[in-house]
C-alpha cells in the first residue's frame, strides 16, 4: 500500500492552497491507497484559526481533517492524523504521529513545546517523531538525539531541500529515513511517500509499521529536481 506521508490539507494554513479534491484524484490515480494529513500546529496559523479558547481552536484544526477525510473516502482512499508541529525556541518543524484528538485536547499547544521536550513526550507515548526537510534552504537540522528520523526527501518544489544532505543526516546518526511530497498546491508533482503492508488501518499500525522498519521509500527526485528549477526560472520572469 503507497501512503503520502506528507499532505497538508485546505484550510489548515495560508499556505496550503490546494483544492483537496482535485490533489486526491490525483493521489488516487498514481496508486496511492492512503494519506497522512499533516495539517501544521504552529502559533501562527493557530491564532487565526476561530474562537478564543484551545478547545474551539482545536475543534476547528479537527474540523479540517475531517473535511479533507471525506473527500478522500470518496476515492476509497484511507486517511491517518499527523502534524507537523514548529517547536520552539528554533521553529524547527517536526512530523508527529500515533495521538489521537483527545491527546491534543489535554495538552498544552505543542507548539510551546523544546525539541527535546516534545521528544520526551512522543517517547513516553510511543508516538513516532521526524524532523521535516531537516536541510531546506534557511532551515536547520535539529538535535539526531531527540527525534526518531527526517525526511531524507521531501518533494516541496518551492524550496531546495538538499534531499542529499539529508540522507546523510539521517545514515550518519542512525535515523528513520522518510519521505513526503509535502503537498500544498494544485499544480504541485505528487513525488513522495512509502509503501507498507495493505493491512494498515490506523496510525498505531502505522507507526509499528515504521519503527519495525517494514515499509520502503517512494522517492522521485529527478521530478521534483525538474519542477524546482522551473519555479525557479518562473520566479525570474
Amino acid at each position: 500500500m503507497k501512503i503520502e506521508m506528507h499532505y497538508h490539507p485546505h484550510g489548515g494554513s495560508n499556505c496550503a492552497n490546494g483544492d483537496n479534491l482535485l490533489a486526491v484524484k490525483k493521489y488516487a490515480e498514481l496508486g496511492y491507497k492512503a494519506i497522512v494529513a499533516t495539517t501544521h500546529y504552529d502559533m501562527n496559523y493557530y491564532m487565526t484559526y476561530p474562537g478564543a479558547s484551545h478547545k474551539e481552536k482545536l475543534d476547528y484544526f479537527f474540523k479540517v481533517y475531517d473535511d479533507f477525510e471525506k473527500v478522500a473516502k470518496s476515492f476509497g482512499l484511507k486517511t491517518f492524523l499527523g502534524s507537523e508541529i514548529r517547536c520552539l525556541p528554533t521553529r524547527t518543524e517536526y512530523m508527529l504521529l500515533g495521538f489521537d484528538r483527545q491527546f491534543l485536547y489535554d495538552n498544552v499547544p505543542l507548539f510551546l513545546y523544546a525539541q527535546q521536550d516534545l521528544f520526551a513526550l512522543a517517547k513516553e507515548n510511543g508516538f513516532l517523531m521526524y524532523q521535516t526537510h531537516p536541510f531546506r534552504t534557511g532551515v536547520t537540522a535539529g538535535l539526531p538525539e531527540f527525534m526518531h528520523g527526517a525526511e531524507s526527501f521531501n518533494g516541496h518544489y518551492h524550496h531546495q531541500n538538499n534531499n542529499d544532505l539529508a540522507r546523510e543526516f539521517c545514515k550518519s546518526n542512525g535515523l528513520l529515513c522518510l519521505s513526503g511530497t509535502d503537498y500544498h498546491h494544485d499544480d504541485q508533482p505528487i513525488t513522495a511517500g512509502i509503501n507498507v503492508p495493505d493491512d494498515i488501518e490506523n496510525e498505531k499500525q502505522l507507526v509499528k509499521c515504521i519503527f519495525d522498519k517494514n515499509y520502503t521509500l517512494v522517492e522521485c527526485e529527478e521530478e521534483y529536481l525538474n519542477a524546482f528549477n522551473a519555479h525557479l526560472q518562473a520566479k525570474k520572469k
